[in-house]
């Protein structure tokens, strides 16, 4: 994928730290350079000597610190240095991402001389050092134009082993991982080093061996998972990159020559053909097209033609026709025009085609070769993938943070009690040290990692049945915050296929004298009738053909079908358009028949979405003419301005109003065989082809749905703006309430420059002033220009069946009145949703920020070569930056746009606001910059993944969108849910533990076995199970945190459950019968073993009561509406709590029964001492932590569900009051 918003200069040296570069010329983001630092390897022994010293003395923690801290590393290894020193580069990627790359020497012909240069790979991309400026390996085709590689590489390559060493192997499969490699990285993750220091804690030093043993099972069972899956991916995109084929080519001096700008090869050409394996290719050599070829490199197809099915690449699931390369000097660009004689790697020739096939090869110039390919790109996208600016990740690592100092406080809290008792000799200086470590693996829990992963996998799990599959899982979160949505029209909201609803071709009228369009004809066999007072004008004085005839003639030959088991294969348009002609399509002679009549295509143009056109030269009668169809705006300019009827954009304004698309036919006479350029002009205008282009069922109500959600809908497509603006009213991206206003260039320059104009597209009387777009009522127009009216379309308008704009009033009072008091439904819905989930205290768990008003009085409409002139001045014109912000943040209709302005767009509307996280929904072909571009991308494909998008759906509808944001939604709030409330856990068991080691003693290992593994466990896992709201709300899910409510839910729950913790403590040495852990155990003479410590009056306390907690917690954090299904609707884990309510209960009451409970949770009531004294801790006890515990329950049932939102909303309201005070805005381009 090209990168839109890197300048041109970015193609030239660029200079960062003495290092020049020049980068690609159709560089991927994913490998663009942002700089590069050189760096020299320090050898000096000492240096080396203290590095692995240190890391075998600290167990090798300095080396780990190392390999994950890379700053660290080249701090301590590294040193600035001139480039002829430099054995290593630190680049910089576009979004700041570091890696160190070592510099190699290789000694290849590089510049056609063989020499040693200093190379190094970045993202599978290479750099060789040429006069101190790192250049690019790469070939030749993408700077040529098509003249200069047709004459230097259509015979073929000579020296192929001097090519190989400069290219490379053709391979595309990533580089080798063994298993080893892969556990290695697994294991050296600090999530399983924690894990190890864990279990080596517990069980080495604490013989706390089941739950070591149980964390090392998990671990390993994790870690083979892990594995297995890493394995299973590399293996999956193994073979989906790699390909190893038999092929054959043809090298040497080949016998081909150029004759009148066509390529004629040889029959004896089949001499110096030879067999070589697909990673032989080398770029330049000649490669046979065979039928059902998969390709194996991007080839330039030299002649004949092929029929390619792209699925794999784009999601496109229609084959495309590919033509050979053109002998002109255009510049060759195989992402744009020159896309249609390229054939990419990992795509399928259906067929091959040629008048000579099977006496003559069909022959392809490989271009691009291994990581270059666009199969390349496929891979770089996937080992690379774009980061997200969602912070959940990296807030969650500052909380960890947190509590790990939180873990230190405790121990200092403890230290004084404890080295008192070491003093004492009740305690020794390794326990210490044990209780400290201890300490930090129950504040962090080594499980955390794992759970926070559970509501993603569920999540993915979810959408897979829903046939959404995604090869991006961290994007699942980042769906959840999605507030824009942009869709392609034609295949996304619209269905693929259009029928030809009827033409409209023109005719000379006698009594006008002049050009006029004829009535519809919807029947073709009326195209050869005479029709009413139009007299039968011959267009074309050679031959006696009337426009309509012309009209027919274009139907069966202007097109690029062809023909596979009998059946018509192309663009849906063009074969809908050949149907209706009932002409017989031959396309191996390149002619179609009609009876005894034959039309022979002696040139195909094929369809240029830059031009916006595709034109053929055919003969017909032994009369040469030239036919172009394609967008009317284009062919207005292309046309006789005699030829145009005055009515041209009365009649084209209301079909596409009415939702039709639109395409205009022009034709003339030529005496030879001409030039694209010298056809395409002075044409005689034949009327418009009139497509209907319908509604998938699905997209009104989805449409509906998404702004009654508050998210912005967009529309992003490359046809007609009137027909983008009339799907817009169907599908109600734009209310029937609201004005629309069309911004496109002005006919009228102003002092010599292009102008844009914001016109009412349904009064044109009515604009928007130009510097700030907002309304002027009082400037009138005067259009002049007659303008016939129109019988069909007034009829058609009127029509019930179908779907019209609504006619405004002309009153301009009544315009203003319509135009201000908009229905104001939408608002009152969401100040009524808003004010309910303050009556039901929910309104702390969404966004703060306001959502997006989908209801504003008007609406902008905008061309893409409107969009194209503001983009190109708002880094000079700070008028047109600001008209360019407000743009953004008005328009809801894009039309006429390219692809990679379609891409451009996405990136500027996700600068426009913080909360602006944008979506992108496509059919995988035009839109893959656009797809990749968006932080959610979503391709409607039959391909479980493509190069288009992480999120590929099979359901070829948009109803895929509501699913996935349904879901992102949830799965972000059970990571918040479940993040909170592992950070609880933390926090009561290491307020237990920090209590306990007050009087010298600890939980028991099964105190923590239970705790960890009948209580967490099954609750974190089982609490992702609850499922996705029903509906789409009007709010989003908070995401960040390190945020007021959260952190004022998990700083206030942990005081109130620490304050109980402390006064269940207190109240338990006030009991007349109560003795401390240390006197009892003195007088029965065991104070210095450890486990007999564990029997106290204290741990049977605390450790009972806190079993309460961690349910009790779990129950606050149970976020159910907005976003997700009330917690009981989830079986496995509303039964889960209640038997761990009713199994906690039972054994503080009935620990006796059996005695096996009162062992194993050593469970002290009593103590008998040698001296006849005892003391005995009574039944009721327990019945007073019971009513404690309810009042736990209540206090923080109602600090949770009251207190939070109610402190949440009033620091949010001066928060406002803050931001309102010192308001700047938000949107970069709005500012001074």
């Amino acid at each position: 994928m090209k990168v839109e918003d890197i300048d041109d200069q970015l193609l030239d040296k660029l200079e960062f730290y003495n290092v020049q570069f020049i980068l690609p010329k159709l560089i991927q983001e994913e490998g663009v350079i942002k700089r590069d630092r050189v760096l020299q390897k320090i050898f000096p022994y000492d240096r080396h000597y203290s590095y692995f010293s240190l890391s075998s003395q600290l167990g090798g923690l300095f080396y780990l610190i190392m390999r994950w801290e890379l700053k660290l590393k080249i701090a301590f290894l590294y040193k600035k240095c001139p480039l002829q020193k430099a054995t290593h580069l630190l680049v910089y990627s576009l979004d700041y991402e570091q890696e160190l790359v070592k510099l190699k020497i290789r000694n290849a012909p590089i510049k056609d001389v063989r020499s040693n240069y200093k190379i190094f790979d970045y993202r599978l991309y290479t750099y060789y050092l040429d006069d101190d400026v790192f250049k690019p390996i790469q070939t030749v085709f993408n700077t040529s134009t098509n003249q200069e590689i047709i004459q230097n590489f259509c015979r073929g390559v000579i020296d192929p082993e001097k090519v190989s060493e400069v290219y490379g192997e053709n391979n595309t499969t990533i580089p080798d991982k063994t298993t080893l490699q892969i556990l290695i990285d697994e294991i050296l993750s600090p999530f399983y080093i924690f894990q190890v220091f864990s279990i080596v804690l517990w069980a080495g030093f604490e013989a706390y061996y089941s739950y070591a043993v149980v964390i090392f099972i998990t671990s390993v069972v994790s870690i083979i998972v892990t594995l297995r899956e890493a394995k299973q991916n590399f293996e999956k995109l193994r073979k989906m990159t790699e390909i190893v084929t038999v092929e054959h080519v043809f090298r040497g001096n080949n016998p081909i020559v150029i004759e009148k700008d066509q390529v004629i090869i040889n029959k004896s050409y089949h001499e110096n053909k030879q067999q070589i394996i697909s990673k032989q290719i080398v770029p330049g050599d000649l490669i046979e097209v065979k039928d059902g070829w998969t390709v194996p490199c991007d080839c330039i197809l030299l002649n004949g033609s092929c029929i390619i099915n792209e699925s794999m690449l784009t999601g496109e699931s229609i084959p495309i026709i590919k033509t050979p390369i053109q002998y002109n000097d255009k510049g060759y660009n195989p992402q744009e025009d020159s896309k249609q004689c390229t054939l990419f790697a990992g795509t399928k020739c259906i067929e091959g085609r040629h008048p000579e096939k099977g006496k003559i090869p069909i022959l392809a110039i490989a271009s691009q070769t291994g990581f270059s390919t666009n199969k390349g790109q496929l891979v770089r996208s996937i080992l690379f993938p774009k980061p997200t600016k969602f912070s959940f990740h990296k807030d969650s690592m500052k909380f960890v943070g947190v509590l790990g100092i939180m873990a230190f406080i405790g121990f200092c809290v403890t230290i004084k009690d404890q080295l008192k008792e070491l003093s004492d000799g009740n305690l020794t200086s390794g326990q210490l040290i044990i209780n400290a470590l201890d300490l930090i693996t129950i504040t962090v829990p080594p499980a955390l990692p794992t759970c926070l992963s559970i509501g993603i996998s569920l999540a993915l799990g979810r959408l897979q049945k829903k046939q959404i599959f995604c090869i991006s899982p961290n994007r699942v979160n980042v769906a959840g915050k999605i507030t824009i949505m942009c869709f392609d029209k034609t295949g996304t909201l619209t269905e693929d296929g259009l029928d030809l609803y009827g033409v409209r071709p023109v005719g000379f009228s006698q009594k006008k004298n002049k050009f006029c369009f004829q009535d519809l004809i919807v029947n073709m066999k009326e195209m050869t009738e005479n029709n009413g007072e139009l007299n039968d004008v011959h267009i074309l004085k050679s031959e006696k053909l009337r426009p309509s005839d012309l009209f027919l003639e274009i139907m069966a030959s202007c097109h690029g079908l062809a023909k596979v088991n009998g059946e018509l294969i192309g663009d849906p348009l063009e074969v809908k358009m050949f149907e209706a002609s009932k002409w017989v399509l031959d396309d191996i002679d390149n002619k179609v028949t009609l009876n005894n009549e034959v039309i022979n295509i002696v040139k195909r143009y094929d369809f240029s979405s830059t031009l916006q056109r595709m034109s053929v030269i055919v003969k017909r009668n032994g009369y040469l003419r030239a036919h172009v169809k394609g967008s009317p705006e284009k062919l207005r300019e292309l046309c006789k301005k005699s030829s145009i009827p005055s009515s041209f954009h009365k009649i084209l304004e209301n079909y596409s109003k009415m939702g039709f698309r639109v395409l205009a036919c022009g034709s003339k006479e030529i005496t030879s065989e001409q030039s694209r350029d010298e056809i395409e002009c002075n044409l005689n205008f034949l009327g418009f082809m009139v497509m209907e282009n319908k509604l998938k069922p699905a997209t009104k109500k989805i449409i509906c749905q998404l702004q009654d959600a508050c998210i912005r809908t967009v529309m992003v497509t490359g046809d007609n703006v009137l027909t983008a603006i009339s799907v817009a009213r169907q599908c109600h991206l734009v209310q029937p309430q609201q004005r629309i206003f069309l911004g496109d260039i002005d006919e009228d320059r102003f002092d010599g420059k292009n102008k844009i104009v914001w016109k009412d597209f349904e009064q044109n009387d009515n604009v928007l002033h130009p510097e700030n777009l907002s309304p002027e009522w009082d400037i009138q127009d005067n259009p002049d220009g007659e303008e016939e009216d129109d019988k069909h379309i007034n009829e058609l308008m009127v029509s019930s069946n179908h779907q019209t704009l609504e006619i405004y009033q002309e009153n301009e009072e009544e315009a203003r009145n319509q135009f201000l008091t908009l229905s104001k439904s939408k608002i009152t819905t969401l100040k009524q949703k808003e004010r309910q989930l303050q009556e039901e205290n929910l309104d702390h768990l969404i966004d703060d920020q306001d959502p997006w008003k989908t209801d504003e009085p008007f609406v902008i409409a905008i061309s893409g070569k409107a969009f194209q002139l503001l983009l190109n001045q708002i880094d000079i014109n700070p008028k047109a930056r600001r008209v360019f912000g407000i743009m953004l943040e008005r328009a809801a209709i894009f039309a006429r746009m390219k692809p990679d302005q379609k891409a451009c767009l996405i990136t500027h509307l996700q600068k426009i606001s913080r909360k602006a996280l944008c979506g992108m929904c496509g059919d995988g072909a035009n839109d893959c910059g656009a797809l990749k571009a968006a932080d959610v991308g979503i391709s409607l494909s039959e391909a479980e993944a493509s190069i288009a998008a992480p999120f590929t759906s099979k359901v070829q509808d948009i109803s895929c969108i509501i699913k996935l944001l349904r879901e992102g939604r949830a799965s972000l709030v059970t990571s918040f849910q479940c993040f909170k409330y592992m950070a609880l856990y933390s926090m009561i068991q290491f307020s237990t533990a920090t209590f306990l080691y007050l009087v010298i003693t600890s939980l028991s290992t099964w105190q923590f076995t239970f705790i960890d593994l009948v209580i967490i466990i099954p609750i974190a896992s089982t609490m992702g199970l609850t499922k996705s709201y029903k509906e789409l709300t009007q709010f989003q899910p908070g995401s960040n945190l390190i945020s007021f409510p959260v952190l004022l839910s998990v700083i206030g729950c942990t005081c109130i459950n620490i304050t109980f913790l402390y006064g269940v403590n207190s109240f338990l040495k006030q009991q007349s019968w109560y003795i401390d852990s240390v006197t009892a155990h003195k007088k029965i003479g065991n104070v210095d073993d450890h486990f007999a410590m564990f029997e106290c009056f204290e741990n049977t306390t605390l450790f009972l009561y806190a079993n309460y907690q961690y349910l009790i917690q779990v129950l606050a954090f149970s976020i159910g509406k907005p976003f997700r299904r009330p917690f009981y609707t989830n079986k496995p884990f509303t039964i889960w709590l209640i038997f761990l309510f009713i199994l906690i209960t039972y054994i503080m009451l009935f620990y006796d029964y059996p005695s096996l409970i009162k062992d194993s949770f050593v469970i002290t009531d009593s103590y008998y001492f040698s001296d006849g004294q005892s003391n005995i801790m009574p039944k009721e006890w327990f019945l007073i932590l019971l009513v404690i515990i309810f009042s736990n329950f209540f206090v923080i049932i109602t600090f949770e569900k009251y207190a939070v939102p109610l402190l949440t909303r009033q620091y949010r309201y001066k928060k406002r009051q803050i931001v309102k005070r010192y308001r700047y805005p938000e949107n970069p381009y709005l500012r001074n």
